[in-house]
């Protein structure tokens, strides 16, 4: 298609609902709580890629309406919470699983280490594995800078998956110092956004959900799976009130970002505690307490051996160095 086509005679606003016709992405749905012990798998953006490579022109204006049109999806996990049994010295595991359109890894932060640590989760199988092995600076490629400052809406589902490892111990607990890294484990993956995002500022949206189970009081010993279950000696609103203020806590580092927010509770937490969230998240403001030793580790998603980033398929993933992936050189947008 040349400079002079007919396509590039229409007037730009025509043009442009055409590129929104071509490049419409609807973003997947959102989980409801019903899925949660088996969420439907992330589906990362599938995009015909060839109208962006008939000219410059269409190139640019295409990449325009593709970023300010589409609702980018990131998917977040915390797939186990729990304190290590109380015959060893009390020590508490956050893991989460993070995905998004560029990217997914495991981050798991556990007493036994100083920092938390970056894995994979995806098992590939048997089989040649094609990839690109890049280094930890280089996963913030992409999205190219060219592009961030048109992207206007993000979504962020936070699927609280916890209770599935809640229902292997008693009780549910975890460390005082735990309670601590609650608020700052997904500040990497904030400080991703942050980069992403530094360009639309104020133009991008972020909007929050969080997909959680009713959590139930019961006493130990009792035969429903579905309840999380608490000392016989529970106060009668803290208890039931500490995992989800948890996870709303865990929320607030998308909360600080240069962009607007929208926090979305489930309506039944909403109607039986009113305000929770506005509650919570004034108190981390309150008590932001990140050292800057904290914001080095978090601003950089290192990885260690036996673990490292690669490019696959055009997102960045972590693999395990001795499963010997084929190295090729990908393409990606």
């Amino acid at each position: 298609m040349s400079s002079s086509s007919p396509f590039l005679a229409l007037p730009l606003e025509l043009r442009n609902e055409i590129y929104k016709y071509l490049l419409y992405t609807p973003a997947q749905p959102a989980p409801y709580p019903l899925q949660l012990r088996n969420p439907p798998p992330y589906s990362p953006i599938s995009l015909n890629l060839s109208i962006f490579r008939v000219n410059k022109q269409i190139h640019a204006e295409a990449t325009r309406a593709f970023y300010s049109t589409t609702t980018f999806v990131i998917r977040i996990l915390p797939s186990d919470w729990q304190t290590s049994p109380a015959s060893e010295v009390p020590k508490t595991r956050l893991q989460i699983i993070y995905e998004d359109p560029w990217a997914e890894v495991v981050y798991t932060y556990d007493e036994k280490y100083i920092r938390g640590r970056y894995t994979s989760f995806r098992s590939d199988g048997p089989g040649q594995k094609v990839c690109k092995f890049v280094g930890d600076d280089e996963i913030e490629s992409i999205p190219s800078p060219r592009y961030r400052g048109l992207i206007r809406h993000i979504r962020v589902d936070i699927l609280d998956t916890r209770l599935d490892s809640m229902r292997y111990h008693e009780t549910y607990k975890i460390t005082d110092k735990a309670r601590g890294r609650v608020r700052k484990v997904l500040m990497p993956f904030a400080y991703r956004l942050q980069r992403i995002l530094s360009d639309a500022g104020k133009d991008a949206e972020v909007e929050i959900n969080l997909i959680s189970q009713i959590f139930v009081k019961e006493y130990p010993g009792g035969g429903d799976k579905n309840v999380l279950r608490f000392p016989s000696n529970y106060k009668q609103t803290s208890d039931i009130l500490g995992p989800y203020k948890e996870l709303i806590e865990m929320t607030w580092p998308y909360t600080i970002g240069p962009w607007r927010f929208k926090l979305n509770l489930p309506q039944e937490i909403e109607q039986e505690y009113f305000g929770l969230g506005r509650e919570v998240i004034k108190w981390c403001n309150e008590n932001n307490e990140v050292s800057e030793e904290e914001k080095a580790e978090f601003r950089v998603m290192k990885t260690t051996f036996p673990y490292a980033w690669v490019m696959k398929k055009g997102r960045f993933v972590v693999m395990n160095e001795n499963s010997r992936p084929r190295v090729e050189d990908e393409m990606f947008f």
